[in-house]
């Protein structure tokens, strides 16, 4: 039975490539059979003389993965922009069969997917409303909320927990990405750890050297190994199927 777990995070750019990377490096070094998804992406780049989603690209280089990136991501779109503005720029809409049977494809030869939203988890797939939350719910992966360590975090953080489980999906645990030493961090991090209700909770420092735009991981793999274990990860993990 595969089991999945979904990075999914309190607002655009917060950091949920990075985790999503660095959950995968860590599973695949301990020898899980793992792989990456992430079905709806916004921006690509050049990597190695062809065109791919940028997010997948930093995966890819970061946990040493690979895989049919038309499967990784079965909609990828150049604009950077909201997932159902680069829909309707590119005159492809964004079907949930075709993301169901390219997950299915993984399933048939993968044990653990790490998945990854793009942006919020009310992001709209397509200008008729349909949110990225109702397609992780149908997917059935638990989920794993990735946020910042900085000043508006607890807002945002309780915010993304409450419409997670007002939408059905079960958050297993709270990554606070990029955290450094300040009090007002160090606070922050404390009172989501009271609020939030969540036992699972990891602290991800700040990554030198870290660059996804140009694929340099920096410290990552270090960071990731004194941050977080590849047993705590599959403990949050549920079957998808």
């Amino acid at each position: 039975m595969t089991k999945g777990l979904f990075i999914i995070g309190t607002d655009t750019e917060v950091g949920k490539t990075v985790v999503a990377a660095g959950i995968l490096y860590l599973l695949l070094k301990k020898g899980y059979r793992a792989a990456y998804f992430k079905p709806v992406a916004s921006g690509t780049m050049m990597d190695g003389g062809r065109r791919m989603p940028a997010d997948a690209a930093f995966v890819f280089a970061a946990s040493g993965f690979r895989e049919d990136v038309t499967v990784v991501t079965p909609f990828s779109f150049s604009p950077e922009v909201s997932p159902h503005l680069a829909a309707r720029m590119t005159g492809r809409a964004i079907d949930r069969e075709i993301i169901l049977r390219a997950l299915s494809a993984l399933k048939d030869r993968y044990d653990v997917i790490v998945g990854e939203g793009a942006g919020g988890l009310l992001v709209p797939l397509n200008d008729e409303g349909w949110l990225q939350e109702k397609l992780i719910r149908d997917m059935g992966f638990s989920c794993l909320l990735v946020s910042r360590a900085g000043l508006g975090t607890i807002n945002a953080t309780l915010l993304t927990l409450r419409g997670a489980r007002a939408a059905g999906l079960n958050v297993k645990g709270i990554v606070i990405s990029g955290a450094g030493d300040s009090l007002i961090e160090q606070d922050n991090i404390a009172m989501i750890k009271k609020l939030s209700g969540i036992e699972s909770i990891f602290v991800v420092p700040r990554i030198s050297g870290l660059s996804p735009q140009t694929l340099q991981i920096g410290d990552l793999h270090d960071v990731f190994e004194k941050s977080i274990s590849a047993e705590q990860i599959v403990s949050l993990v549920d079957d998808i199927g």
